[in-house]
């Protein structure tokens, strides 16, 4: 695919996918839009919903997009700042060209910002390394507490209803049960919190340095200009 043409940039694709969005609901359909132009994927509860506000939206310049090892439907997009969507399409044909578009989208913008960057972007410079590091860290974790969660919560669910022995309502266990389930939505929020921070601390400090940068050009052009007049 020509991913600098005008006619790349035009061809906006959209459906329906399975996105997973926690370890309470799981997998929900949601509708995705593929925007090449600005090189966001975003996503709303169906299709009748796009006139309005997406539910939610990351930008795809530096992100990565992989298939899934588990089966042939599911994939992942990260993107710099660590948010990861889990997505599942139809079958595989249909993965392989979310997959394709979304890795096209995201070479194009990452190419076509590369020299932008190097000159001007201080919060690129800021962010990178550690901060991506840092984030998908915290991402790996939560991943594997969500997975640790639902395997416990599939083992309570299979133990049966009646008998002597340990039962699936019996009390202690619902309750760790559902004090884990709160737990998980607490670490869930506390993540999107870091992604925020880690977003807004850089900015911060780019205002900052440019401001320092701004009053040291002044301070030194006073200085100059003392100079020359006496």
């Amino acid at each position: 695919m020509d991913t600098g043409g005008i006619e790349f940039l035009s061809q906006i694709q959209e459906g329906q996918l399975y996105k997973y969005t926690n370890v309470v609901k799981g997998w929900q359909h949601r509708w995705f839009i593929v925007d090449p132009r600005e090189g966001t994927l975003s996503y709303f509860l169906s299709e009748n919903d796009t006139k309005q506000q997406p539910r939610g939206f990351i930008f795809l310049e530096s992100a990565v997009v992989s298939p899934s090892d588990e089966d042939s439907n599911t994939f992942s997009v990260n993107s710099w700042n660590g948010e990861c969507y889990k997505l599942r399409a139809v079958d595989a044909r249909a993965r392989q060209d979310w997959v394709n578009r979304l890795r096209a989208a995201a070479e194009y913008h990452s190419q076509k910002n590369v020299q932008k960057y190097s000159r001007t972007n201080y919060v690129y410079d800021f962010c990178p390394s550690g901060v991506k590091r840092s984030l998908a860290n915290a991402r790996q974790y939560l991943s594997q507490a969500e997975n640790n969660f639902i395997d416990m919560a599939r083992v309570i669910e299979k133990l049966p209803s009646q008998g002597p022995r340990l039962r699936n309502t019996d009390p202690d266990l619902l309750i760790i049960k559902a004090t884990s389930q709160s737990m998980m939505c607490a670490l869930e929020n506390c993540y999107k919190i870091l992604q925020h921070s880690s977003i807004e601390q850089p900015i911060i400090r780019t205002y900052s340095f440019l401001n320092s940068k701004q009053s040291s050009l002044a301070t030194h052009s006073k200085r100059k200009s003392h100079t020359t007049s006496t």
